[in-house]
């Protein structure tokens, strides 16, 4: 065993654990905490070691103090991807780190999503080639991007051949890894806190470092390290360094030529390291140290003026003493805690001086700008105005905090004209950072203060910016509709300004207000052929003909978007694909629809777009309504887990609930959800599904009267976003529970309203939710069994079984027997197939009530576990893992997102009973030789 784990068996063997765990294929993720130097790199080193013996990718990296300002900075030089090269996939993540199509993102959430997710994918395609190690040390200097990336791979684990080991220092820590750390606990993560060795271990310890057992004076000089492996290792190597120590008989001691006692404490311990070198060595190294872990040969000669063959030479002796380690390209210092013992001996005025010449070497050298921006940081960087007036629109992107902290410092010593320029790139950096209350206050101030048109115009539309970001569309809607009224304002600027002004008043439901400032858009960009403001008129105006119900204009004016769109592509907060999705849900042109979601969730996927999850969420609809209830449940997963600006978590949780109240599920409402619903008002964006969902559970509780109470004012008073076009699809509940509450003026009502949109739409559910109302009014059975077929027809079991079950009732109202039979067990076999035990225990009640003898015990339901109770989905996803593709592989074949995918095999593991990825495909072999 290696000297500094003396004392550690039970440690190692904890890990040891989990590195076999994720060899053999089920992922494992360990947290080691400590106090610094007590081990936990060792026990690091070891853990890499025994993984890549067995052939494992082991990636590894440690977070720095200095760059917790610098995004992506840890989990970036983990995954080797801070540099552009090699596979593809790894230079696209190289790629956004630098910046690429940032201009396409609204913020830095956006950007951080898509680098995030873009990393999520690269681990994913390296473990279906095989296991993968994650080791990070010093996690609690880590970057809170890179915290957020530790946290997804950890969430999840158990589905890959990965293993996951972070070290982190005990002591308060920042929230964000605060949080990692709760959430590996909740998960089940292996913990190994790490203290002193044990009193009976230091022999040993000082034993495999002296080369011979310890003698009284070398035993009494280690027991003053109390156990911590790092002081007694380095006192002991510095007592044979001074050649201080004599072996003797096979016992190592101290001899009587020492000129002091031994060392006292750590940092004495560590100084002495120095001691070897000369006095301008020791001062160099010092100086190093304060310039962070790792040496960059060029630049440390450049800050303390010296040749770089000379400083080699004093970096050579450094290694060779323990100071530094590492090749002679990438050289670092052996331990943080030596780092920060040296650079604690450096005073304060000569650090910032380093720092400040380190920060102007490297921007002599073309380094990046962030490490130019973190030396800055350190020392104000505010004699820096110029530099940063080039490299703010950079740096916002690239390390949007360091760019804020030092626009902010720049501005003070600015002359006026600088300090203009310099404020528009700190509210440009606090709007890409999240801080807009803040850009705002700063816009309204200099507003106040009065200025020219020209910076008038500039402001603004970063004023109404602040505004959209923080949801206040009715502000930003008047901001920008003020900014286009400007006098002197060019053309194309105004045209788009309307245009942003129209799309804010389409979410807030102003039809009038928004049709005008989608026409003032349009006929500016058809003026000027600016196609932003084209795109925003034609597709606003689209919106609001979906909204009047006017499915073909809005499919007519959407082509006239999406062609402007294809051929400029334009930046703009509108998504032309959303609105196409929505037309042809309503047209029911469903191969259409597949593919227009998969293209905008891959688009916004890639681009931090913030219809994303609008994307799910659609997609979700579709598969409720065509009886796809658990891959709806994944899309909502996959919902509740991406970026949420639009704030569509209340329709997402509302169709869970909705899906969890069929299938009998009495808690599918919980207090969180009867909460938001409580504080919302009727016109609340997003919230449909989730009032749909609570009218579900009260009629469960309290009958079908107060149910339809709930329900039908959101089909009386469409709100925008829920226009009848699509809304109809409530209908056929708001029927079934108008028709059991005896509210025959209400079922009329119905079907005057749904019949008016035939016209318009004469789609199969559009007819057949006609039919259903029709036949609940009359007791028709031809209607109800018309509705059947054509709900059959469009694919909508839930409410195909709906239409039989009320034809069966009527038919043993009318005494005729087997057809109530009949269509009670088609009723019964759809939802069977649902696992709608809701609705099944309904059917069967009012069957009873009826006087329907079905005589049989009805249909099985699916199984609850094995291969049989997977959707067809699942079955699919559950091949493709055994195939060995992965995430990524198996949504661009499934036309799915990745994270989606990762939801159905989590679905499947549970359904299965399985613990990994590995053992999904020994099951699939099973199941196919399996005797049928």
């Amino acid at each position: 065993m290696p000297v500094v784990l003396v004392g550690r068996e039970s440690q190692v063997f904890v890990l040891a654990m989990a590195v076999g765990e994720a060899a053999s294929g089920r992922g494992s993720a360990v947290l080691v905490e400590g106090e610094p130097g007590i081990g936990k790199s060792a026990l690091l080193d070891w853990a890499a070691s025994r993984c890549a013996g067995l052939g494992m990718r082991v990636l590894r990296a440690g977070g720095e103090e200095l760059e917790q300002e610098l995004p992506f900075a840890t989990v970036g030089a983990c995954l080797d991807v801070l540099v552009t090269g090699g596979e593809p996939e790894r230079a696209r993540v190289a790629g956004l780190l630098r910046g690429e199509g940032a201009g396409r993102r609204p913020g830095s959430a956006s950007h951080d999503f898509v680098v995030t997710e873009a990393m999520l994918d690269l681990v994913d395609r390296w473990c279906a080639a095989g296991p993968v190690a994650v080791i990070v040390d010093d996690v609690q200097w880590a970057d809170v991007q890179s915290i957020v990336v530790l946290h997804r791979l950890c969430r999840g684990i158990e589905q890959y051949p990965l293993l996951v080991v972070l070290a982190a220092q005990l002591g308060p820590r920042g929230e964000a890894v605060a949080a990692l750390v709760r959430s590996m606990q909740a998960k089940g993560a292996r913990q190994v806190t790490l203290g002193p060795v044990a009193p009976e271990a230091v022999p040993v310890l000082v034993e495999a470092v002296a080369g011979a057992a310890a003698g009284p004076r070398l035993m009494n000089a280690a027991a003053a390290a109390g156990g911590h492996p790092l002081y007694v290792t380095e006192l002991v190597a510095g007592l044979a360094r001074e050649g201080r120590l004599q072996v003797s008989d096979g016992v190592a001691e101290i001899t009587d030529t020492g000129v002091a006692d031994p060392p006292q404490t750590l940092r004495e311990v560590i100084l002495s390291r120095l001691a070897p070198l000369a006095p301008q060595a020791q001062a160099m190294m010092r100086k190093a140290a304060v310039l962070g872990a790792g040496i960059d040969l060029s630049v440390l000669a450049a800050v303390l003026e010296v040749p770089v063959l000379e400083l080699a030479d004093v970096l050579a002796s450094a290694t060779a003493v323990g100071l530094l380690a590492g090749r002679e390209d990438h050289l670092q210092f052996r331990h943080d805690l030596i780092r920060q013992v040296l650079a604690d001996d450096v005073p304060g005025p000569v650090r910032e001086l380093l720092r400040q010449r380190a920060a102007q070497a490297l921007m002599a050298s073309g380094a990046d700008i962030e490490h130019v921006a973190e030396h800055l940081a350190a020392v104000g960087g505010g004699q820096y105005g110029n530099w940063l007036l080039a490299a703010a629109p950079e740096l916002t992107i690239r390390a949007p905090k360091l760019a804020v902290t030092l626009l902010r410092s720049a501005i003070d010593g600015a002359d006026t004209a600088t300090a203009a320029a310099l404020k528009v790139h700190l509210i440009r950096a606090l709007l890409w950072d999240g801080g807009s209350e803040e850009a705002e206050q700063m816009l309204h101030h200099a507003l106040s203060a009065g200025t020219d048109p020209t910076g008038e115009a500039e402001l603004l539309p970063l004023l109404m910016d602040a505004y959209f970001r923080q949801g206040r569309l009715d502000e930003a809607a008047s901001v920008a509709a003020a900014a286009a009224r400007l006098e002197h304002l060019e053309p194309v600027r105004q045209g788009r300004l309307y245009g942003f002004a129209a799309a804010c008043l389409l979410f807030l439901g102003q039809p009038d207000a928004s049709e005008h400032a989608a026409d003032q858009a349009l006929r500016a960009g058809l003026q000027t052929g600016d196609a932003i403001s084209q795109v925003y008129g034609y597709n606003t105006l689209a919106g609001l003909r979906l909204m009047q119900n006017r499915v073909d204009e809005a499919v007519a004016l959407n082509t006239d978007a999406m062609t402007v769109f294809e051929r400029a592509k334009p930046i703009l907060m509108l998504d032309p694909l959303i609105v196409r999705a929505l037309c042809f849900f309503a047209q029911e042109r469903l191969e259409d629809l597949d593919t227009v979601l998969v293209t905008a969730a891959r688009r916004n996927r890639d681009t931090g777009g913030v219809y994303l999850t609008m994307t799910y969420l659609i997609r979700a609809n579709l598969w409720f309504l065509q009886g796809r209830w658990d891959d709806a449940l994944a899309e909502v997963r996959t919902g509740l887990d991406s970026p949420d600006p639009l704030r569509q978590a209340p329709a997402l949780h509302g169709l869970a609930a909705m899906i969890g109240i069929h299938r009998g599920e009495t808690s599918a409402i919980d207090a969180d959800l009867a909460s938001l619903l409580a504080s919302s008002p009727l016109d609340t964006r997003f919230t449909v599904p989730l009032r749909w969902a609570h009218a579900l559970a009260e009629e469960v509780r309290d009958g079908p009267q107060h149910a339809l109470d709930l329900l039908y004012p959101l089909w009386e008073q469409p709100l925008p976003f829920n226009p009848r076009c699509i809304g109809y699809r409530m209908c056929a509940d708001l029927a079934r529970l108008a028709y059991a509450a005896g509210d025959i003026a209400r079922l009329q009502a119905l079907v005057d309203t749904t019949a008016a949109l035939l016209p318009q739409q004469p789609t199969a559910s559009l007819n057949a939710t006609v039919a259903l109302c029709r036949g609940l009014t009359h007791d028709d059975t031809r209607h109800l069994l018309a509705a059947a077929e054509s709900f059959a027809a469009a694919g909508w079991p839930l409410h195909e079984a709906y239409s039989r079950e009320h034809a069966a009732t009527v038919f043993a109202r009318h005494g005729q027997s087997q057809p109530a039979r009949d269509e009670l067990a088609r009723a019964l076999t759809l939802y069977t197939s649902l696992d709608a035990a809701t609705d099944i225990a309904r059917a069967r009640a009012r069957a009873r009530q009826a006087g329907i003898r079905h005589g049989v015990r009805g249909p099985r339901g699916r199984p609850k576990h094995g291969w049989a109770a997977l959707s067809e989905t699942e079955h699919k996803v559950a091949l493709a893992v055994a195939e060995g593709r992965s995430n990524p592989d198996i949504a661009a074949q499934m036309f799915l997102s990745p994270r989606t995918v990762q939801s159905h095999v989590s679905s499947i593991l549970a359904k299965l009973g399985l613990r990994s990825r590995v053992e999904i495909a020994l099951s699939a072999i099973a199941d196919q030789q399996a005797p049928r």
